[in-house]
């Protein structure tokens, strides 16, 4: 009959307990060296706190470091990792996904990415603000002036509210501009239609009255010489001869 080790029996449980504080610690250890910005270091304990899936925030954290580290590919390739991880907070990570994204001067989808976490919390303001600027960069200024109506809508109180409206100030301004500018390019475009119309129908009519000149003037040779023709046959019936047969027979 096997023998019962207690010793074992107690001590699988142990390793198992010291095994979860350690991935714990790796995640504490990893937030901390980060908040003092020891970015490099952070970085693999924050790995083995994702791996070990124990804290859904390590994935921002770690994201974080590498932006900061300006590995964004990097940063970018955690946070899609963690919108598909369980638990994680997917409006701040959509939000993270969506500044890097901007880092990388790719607009498109930071735009994309903004738009996901306003849609997890309406109420989310960051990436109202963020999506706003970033369609500002993009010149997409109409979207643009509408996040950052709505952002003051959401923080009324903001610091920023000034500086805010004043941009949507310029941008109302640029609109008018553009579409003043657009309405000037649409009536140029009219009155170049029909300059090109009416060229295009002074030049028919010129070629319509070149075409019965030239008619014309080819009837007229044509005219002069059936009636040169015709003098000449006349000329040759006058000068025929007579040599008087009849006189002389009389």
């Amino acid at each position: 009959m096997a023998r019962f080790d207690l010793r074992r029996f107690v001590l699988f449980p142990l390793m198992l307990a010291a095994g979860v504080a350690l991935h714990a610690q790796s995640f504490s250890s990893g937030e901390e060296l980060f908040r003092t910005g020891k970015f490099s270091e952070a970085v693999p304990l924050l790995e083995k706190a994702v791996e070990s899936g124990e804290n859904p925030k390590a994935y921002i954290y770690l994201a974080l470091c590498y932006q900061q580290m300006k590995e964004y590919e990097k940063g970018l390739a955690v946070l899609e990792r963690g919108m598909d991880a369980p638990g994680t907070n997917k409006k701040v990570i959509a939000f993270d996904a969506g500044n890097i994204s901007f880092a990388m001067g790719n607009y498109s989808a930071a735009e994309n990415w903004y738009s996901m976490a306003i849609a997890a919390d309406p109420s989310y303001a960051a990436p109202v603000l963020n999506r706003a600027n970033t369609r500002l960069k993009a010149g997409k200024y109409a979207d643009s002036k509408a996040d950052y109506v709505s952002y003051l809508g959401l923080e009324p109180e903001t610091p920023q509210g000034n500086s805010i409206k004043t941009i949507i100030s310029m941008l109302t301004q640029q609109m008018e501009n553009e579409e003043k500018a657009e309405a000037i390019r649409v009536e140029q475009e009219r009155k170049q239609k029909e300059e090109e119309k009416r060229v295009a129908a002074e030049r028919a009519r010129l070629e319509q009255e070149e075409a019965a000149r030239r008619k014309k003037l080819l009837e007229d040779v044509a005219s002069s010489l059936q009636d040169a023709a015709s003098e000449n046959m006349s000329a040759g019936a006058e000068g025929t001869v007579d040599y008087g047969y009849e006189s002389e027979l009389e």
